[in-house]
């Protein structure tokens, strides 16, 4: 069966934790998302409180479109 899902995008808040396989961010609910960027390279200095925009492809990952820190 062939169905149409729409991606929507999602902005979450959360942590920055470093796992074994790249980046998570912690919800502040204590849901654990994997990040993924488009060009696979983890952005430097990532790290504490961040703003992350992007479409939720796995129950547990985010492909992030934008990602900003918290002052």
């Amino acid at each position: 069966m062939n169905q149409n899902r729409r991606l929507s995008t999602n902005t979450i808040v959360g942590t920055i934790e470093h796992g074994p396989r790249g980046p998570i961010l912690r919800d502040d609910d204590g849901v654990r998302w994997r990040l993924g960027f488009a060009d696979g390279q983890v952005p430097d200095g990532l790290a504490g409180r961040v703003n992350v925009r992007g479409r939720i492809v796995e129950i547990d990952r985010i492909d992030v479109d934008y990602l900003v820190g918290e002052t």
